[in-house]
């Protein structure tokens, strides 16, 4: 049989999570890149998703297997319902889709039960990493965890995936210790989020564009789209300006002679043609022969 060579395309992603305010609040960032390979395919894609009115996940990987299990779960426990804690006052952003809004409460623990057994029944066929959390109603302490896409989970305190996970996690790992871990605040745990998607985006180039935030607590759900917006290239003017140097600088410079006018002065070399060099070869040839 012949060999087939499958053409493979890398994707771009960085997401990362944490733990704020003594493990009771989630805080979840992304950037907004999907890559088809060296091509942007979209600026403004959605990598946070709602599993469950309480439980939301970060999204990285091949798009269309994130959102083929994303919605698979979320109607799966719909219909379910299980672990509904009843009619709880929960207050969910205003900017938070109607379907994201009608889901039901569920078990943040089921919920990771069931994205194991679905991902290791694929056996690492779904390109699936997901960041998955939420606020557990019967332990009153917000849950996070790694999921990977043969069915590995690993409850953290904090994570980063994707191209750009390895960036995001340094700066995690550096700071997060330094604000307290679990114990510091809401706005020390988005700033720290946003910095460390921010890093996966100044290092990888298949992350970029804007970063969303969403943090998930006992009292509701609070989502921002373009939290960070993306940064953009000042206007230049059209017009050629030309200054001439006389100096570089006011100190003395190298050597001493920081503040002489100078002049840079640069040569160009033309290569000839192949022809034309056969040419001259024939010509000394000819030369030295007497021809």
């Amino acid at each position: 049989a012949p060999d087939v060579q499958l053409n493979t395309r890398s994707t771009g992603t960085t997401i990362t999570a944490l733990l704020a305010e003594n493990n009771t609040v989630l805080v979840l960032a992304a950037d907004t890149r999907a890559t088809d390979g060296s091509t942007v395919a979209d600026k403004r894609c959605e990598k946070l998703h709602s599993l469950a009115r309480n439980v939301w996940c970060a999204g990285a990987g091949t798009s269309a297997d994130v959102d083929a299990m994303v919605r698979h779960v979320k109607f799966r426990f719909w219909k379910r319902r299980h672990g509904d804690v009843g009619n709880i006052p929960y207050v969910l952003d205003s900017t938070i889709s109607k379907e994201d809004r009608d889901v039901p409460f569920a078990s943040v623990t089921a919920i990771l039960h069931y994205l194991r057994s679905k991902l290791q029944q694929s056996r690492g066929a779904l390109g699936v990493n997901l960041l998955v959390g939420g606020y557990d109603f019967s332990s009153q302490q917000a849950l996070l965890a790694a999921v990977h896409p043969h069915g590995s989970i690993d409850v953290v305190t904090y994570a980063a995936l994707g191209s750009g996970g390895l960036a995001a996690t340094g700066v995690l790992e550096s700071q997060y210790p330094i604000i307290g871990n679990g114990r510091c605040t809401v706005a020390q745990g988005i700033t720290l989020a946003v910095e460390a998607v921010k890093a996966g985006i100044e290092n990888d180039l298949g992350s970029g564009s804007q970063v969303d935030v969403c943090v998930i607590s006992r009292e509701g759900v609070l989502y921002r789209r373009a939290a960070l917006e993306e940064e953009s290239l000042p206007w230049t003017s059209t017009q050629e300006t030309s200054q001439p140097v006389t100096s570089r600088g006011g100190g003395a410079g190298v050597n001493g002679f920081g503040n002489v006018k100078f002049a840079i002065k640069s040569k160009r070399v033309i290569s000839e043609g192949f022809w034309t060099c056969e040419k001259r070869k024939r010509e000394w040839l000819d030369n030295i022969l007497g021809l």
